[in-house]
C-alpha cells in the first residue's frame, strides 16, 4: 500500500452549530494509505460523507459540494498538509471565516485563464451543444426514411458535420475543467468519461465520413441502409450515458460509476 495525502475544499455545506443552521465552507486533508491516487481519493471522500453526515442539513435541491484540490503521494504521514499557502491539518475541518461561509464561487473561465468573479461553466455549454446535435441529426434521419424529402437527409448531414466539429472542442474544455476544477485527479468515473468521449467521437466521425462518401446511403438497398441506421443508433447509449456521470459529478459529488 501507498501513502496518500488528500486536501479536499467543501462548499456550500448547510451545518447545525450551536442550535444555529447556516452555510459554511472549509478545507480539509486526510492521510490515507491505498493502492494509487484514485483508491485515496475515494477513501478520503468516503471519510469525509461519514463524518459530515449527521450534520448536514442540505436540501437535495441545494446540495453540498466536495472537490479534490490536491493529491500527493508522500513517504511519511505528516500533521499538516501545506495547500494554496495554507496549512492544512490532517485532522478535523479547516472551516472558514464567517464572512466567507457564503458557498465559493470559483470565479474562472471552466477552460483557463480567470476573467472575473464567475465560473461560466464552457464544458458545459459546449457539451450540451454538442450532445444535443446527435439526437436531432437522428429524428431528421428517420424523417428522410418516412417522407422522402431531400432537405431531411440535407439537415440530418449537416447536424451531423457540426456535431462532429464541435465534439473535440466539447471534449477538450472538459478536459481543461477537470485539470483546473479537480486537479487532473485520476478518479474512474473521470476516466470514464474520457473513454466515452472517444467513442462517441469515433462513431460520429464515422456516420459522417460515410455518408459523405455515399450520399445515397440512405437511398440504396435495404442492407446497407439497416447498417447506417443501426451505427447511427449506437451513439444514443454511450450519450446518455455520458449525461449520467455528468448528474453523478454534480449532484452526487463523483460516487463510485
Amino acid at each position: 500500500m501507498n501513502k496518500f495525502e488528500v486536501c479536499i475544499r467543501g462548499q456550500n455545506f448547510l451545518i447545525k452549530t450551536d442550535n444555529k443552521v447556516k452555510k459554511n465552507g472549509f478545507y480539509a486533508a486526510r492521510s490515507i494509505e491505498a493502492r494509487d491516487m484514485s483508491s485515496a481519493v475515494d477513501l478520503a471522500m468516503d471519510s469525509f460523507r461519514a463524518e459530515l453526515g449527521n450534520s448536514v442539513r442540505n436540501d437535495k435541491s441545494d446540495p453540498p459540494v466536495l472537490n479534490v484540490v490536491e493529491v500527493n503521494e508522500v513517504y511519511y504521514f505528516q500533521e499538516n498538509m501545506i495547500v494554496e499557502n495554507m496549512v492544512v491539518p490532517t485532522t478535523g475541518f479547516l472551516w472558514d471565516k464567517e464572512d466567507e461561509s457564503k458557498p465559493v464561487r470559483s470565479w474562472k473561465w471552466s477552460i483557463g485563464q480567470g476573467i472575473g468573479e464567475k465560473d461560466f461553466h464552457i464544458h458545459s455549454m459546449l457539451l450540451h451543444f454538442t450532445n444535443a446535435l446527435y439526437p436531432v441529426a437522428m429524428l431528421f434521419m428517420f424523417l428522410f426514411l418516412i417522407f422522402r424529402k431531400d432537405s431531411f437527409q440535407q439537415t440530418y448531414f449537416y447536424l451531423m458535420v457540426l456535431a462532429t466539429l464541435s465534439a473535440p472542442v466539447s471534449y477538450l474544455s472538459g478536459i481543461f475543467e477537470w485539470k483546473k476544477r479537480y486537479q487532473g485527479a485520476m478518479v474512474a468515473i473521470f476516466l470514464v468519461k474520457v473513454k466515452y468521449g472517444l467513442v462517441i467521437f469515433f462513431i460520429g466521425g464515422c456516420c459522417t465520413l460515410w455518408y459523405y462518401l455515399n450520399p445515397g446511403v440512405l437511398e440504396g438497398g435495404i442492407l446497407l441502409t439497416v447498417a447506417f441506421v443501426i451505427l447511427n443508433l449506437t451513439i444514443l447509449p454511450p450519450l446518455i450515458y455520458l449525461g449520467h456521470l455528468g448528474g453523478i459529478i454534480v449532484y452526487e459529488d463523483m460516487e463510485k460509476v
